[in-house]
């Protein structure tokens, strides 16, 4: 099919750009009332340059792992270590005192929840729940928060 001029007419002086992109807001603007963990572990070392050379030796050897034992104890100490690193970051975040030397202690992910609680944020229910149960909220445009009086959210 071959394009005719008269398909484009009402297409004439017509002009896209620039395209404005306005900010619509489909959800309200609101934090979360719970903190996520970034950082639940220690940062130990994966010790793979230690098993790559043991694997190097091991095939070098055709695995026999007579002449690989020094490759395997330094192996075997790294994971050690990195295990004692992690049980040494599990209690000290059982406890709450993570910080390096004499830094001040940083709040552990326990106390970070327990202050979001203190401080829970009152958010918009959802339309959905709004229609599922047919409850009545009341808005306040003044201090722009909801109230909510069947749902106990």
């Amino acid at each position: 099919m071959l394009f005719s001029s008269p398909l484009f007419v009402g297409a004439r002086g017509k002009i896209d750009y620039p395209k404005v992109t306005v900010f619509s807001e489909l959800i309200p603007l609101a934090s979360k009332n719970r903190v996520i963990a970034r950082k639940n572990r220690a940062a130990g070392s994966s010790c793979t340059q230690e098993l790559q050379a043991l694997f190097g030796c091991l095939k070098k050897w055709e695995f026999d792992d007579k002449p690989c034992a020094k490759q395997h104890t330094t192996y075997m100490d790294c994971v050690h270590e990195s295990q004692r690193i992690a049980k040494e970051y599990h209690e000290n975040a059982k406890r709450g005192t993570l910080g390096e030397g004499n830094m001040a202690a940083h709040k552990t992910f326990i106390i970070k929840r327990k202050l979001a609680k203190a401080a829970k944020q009152n958010r918009p229910l959802p339309q959905w729940a709004r229609m599922k149960t047919g409850n009545k909220i009341k808005y306040n445009a003044k201090r722009r928060n909801w109230r909510r009086t069947k749902l106990k959210l």
